[in-house]
């Protein structure tokens, strides 16, 4: 571009950028609704606004960073280690004095050892022909430092993976060096899934802009495409003044602004001239645009054999009924509202059984609160263990405690949803295997000490059940006109629901009560009233010929 041609953006070279598929999505959509080809100023908009404060660019890239990692961890390995009796203490009271587990001991060890192994073959000889090794745990690991561990042991024949694993921790014991350090800086690294790009976009961006996102990109030891995923992000969290923020990109010279932005505006009132004249007219087609809805096979399969009845093809028509019955039902919300009890109801997980051990003293305390509250023993589990969940705080010194105590004569059958059992022993499990039990004897001790609004708790978390994911995978084309979305998406805003979830509660009620809806049907399907009489002549002669056809002579 030159200094005397300002009428388009200036436009550089472009830049290959790659975002996550539902960002690249949602920045189309916004783009879309501004104007044709409008995704690179809409880019370059995002990349202007965060380039315009960049002392908060490295708080938001190390938040960025954080929440990509925490959702590509890949689970640890569970690997067995056995120990001799002495080094099983002397791993257990380290662990104890800096108040980690023995997990993360070990994965610093077997860091430490790979970083330099030295001379190990006959060490790992030495320790794999043990035989005094009585005392074992399991402790987690990441899947590639056991894989690097067996690639480099692997190499003089047999891969003694347990015995590497020996070796490296007896060499930590002897020698600790700074523990505390690597401990938070190796013991606690995870491995991630590679982060999942969709297609390349290619955006043209001006010297200036390129130069400003490179010095902050070395500055910030990133890159120009993470850089703008950050953008991205941010711009789609505050879109703020987006139409006018855009215009201001694409129209940026002062020769030709009057003159680019007057074809604008008479580009935008030709688009919504023939969005008008799209609009269902009462003389013409009244059906509108078709819409994509998801229901379960069997519904619509009782959708087709009930709109078989009116002729082929009927199936939209009827759900139209449906929906129209359903906005000027009175009774919408409690419908709504008995659908989601029934579809909870329908998909909810059984509880997994668990068997609670306390000493008498506590038994007493335990039984007591449930007689003041006249609540369930179930129901009091389920609460303190959600609340230990949301903020364990510092568990561990109570853990320990807990998994040595005595005296746990009484025993209380109940129950845990599944996926809060799982959390459970995930978190158990980091300090050693069968310690779920006493974790949850924890959170129950932690209740007793301190009940709170256990009333408030009882009402909302012991109720709760996990849900299977509602299977739906039949599809359904809808054609809708955008008088009938208005109401729908009126209903759906009032009720705190969307157009999928009030369509297929349509669908249902109109299944249960279709009686007397032949009228109703000849008015959706032949609305405009010039030939309505010839359509509705035309149904009746193919009404007949169908009815024939299947052998009855009404």
């Amino acid at each position: 571009m030159s200094e005397t041609n300002r009428g388009r953006v200036p436009v550089g070279d472009p830049i290959p950028l790659r975002f996550d598929p539902t960002t690249k999505q949602r920045l189309e959509g916004y783009a879309a609704g501004i104007g044709p080809r409008r995704f690179g100023a809409l880019v370059r908009v995002a990349a202007r606004r965060l380039l315009a404060d960049p002392d908060r660019v490295p708080q938001a890239l190390t938040q960025a960073r954080r929440a990509s990692a925490d959702t590509r961890r890949i689970l640890w390995a569970e690997r067995p280690l056995d120990l001799d009796p002495a080094t099983s203490t002397r791993l257990n009271e380290l662990a104890r004095e800096l108040h980690t587990d023995r997990s993360a001991i070990v994965r610093v060890a077997l860091h430490r050892f790979l970083t330099a192994a030295g001379r190990f073959r006959h060490p790992v000889h030495r320790e794999d022909a043990r035989t005094d090794l009585t005392t074992r745990t399991y402790v987690y690991l990441n899947r590639s430092t056991l894989d690097r561990l067996e690639r480099l042991i692997s190499r003089n024949g047999d891969a003694p993976t347990a015995a590497a694993i020996r070796v490296a921790v007896r060499r930590l014991l002897d020698d600790p060096g700074d523990l505390a350090t690597d401990l938070t800086t190796i013991g606690a690294a995870r491995d991630l899934k590679p982060e999942t790009f969709g297609p390349r976009s290619n955006v043209n961006f001006d010297d200036d802009l390129r130069d400003q996102l490179d010095t902050l990109a070395e500055r910030l030891d990133s890159n120009r495409a993470e850089l703008m995923r950050l953008a991205a992000r941010q711009l789609l969290a505050n879109p703020r003044d987006l139409d006018q923020a855009v215009t201001e990109e694409i129209y940026r010279g002062d020769a030709n602004r009057a003159k680019l932005l007057a074809r604008n505006t008479r580009r935008r009132q030709t688009v919504d001239q023939a969005a008008v004249r799209r609009a269902p007219s009462p003389q013409g087609n009244p059906f509108g645009k078709r819409h994509v809805f998801r229901l379960d096979e069997d519904t619509k399969r009782r959708l087709e054999e009930l709109a078989d009845e009116y002729g082929p093809r009927r199936v939209s028509a009827l759900l139209r009924v449906g929906i129209r019955r359903l906005i000027g039902s009175p009774r919408a919300e409690a419908d709504l509202a008995q659908a989601r009890r029934v579809a909870d109801a329908a998909r909810s997980l059984p509880h997994d059984p668990v068997t609670l051990r306390l000493d008498s003293q506590a038994a007493t305390r335990f039984l007591a609160l449930a007689a003041r509250y006249e609540a369930s023993p179930r129901d009091l589990v389920a609460v303190a263990v959600y609340r230990f969940l949301a903020a364990p705080g510092h568990y561990k010194a109570a853990l320990i405690d807990e998994a040595g105590a005595s005296g746990l004569d009484e025993k209380f059958k109940v129950s845990l949803r599944p996926s809060v059992r799982r959390d459970i022993e995930r978190l158990a499990d980091r300090h050693g295997t069968r310690l779920s039990s006493a974790l949850v004897r924890v959170a129950v001790r932690r209740l007793l000490d301190d009940p709170g609004d256990l009333a408030g708790g009882l009402g909302t978390v012991a109720p709760v059940h996990d849900l299977r994911p509602a299977p739906r995978p039949a599809r359904v084309d809808v054609a809708l006109d955008d008088e009938l979305l208005v109401h729908l998406d009126d209903l759906a805003a009032r009720l705190g629901s969307d157009r999928q979830e009030l369509v297929y509660l349509a669908a249902k009620r109109i299944l249960r009560f279709h009686h007397n809806i032949e009228n109703r049907m000849l008015d959706e399907m032949f609305r405009a009233p010039i030939s309505r009489k010839h359509l509705l002549a035309k149904h009746a002669r193919r009404e007949k010929t169908r009815r024939t056809d299947r052998g009855s002579d009404t």
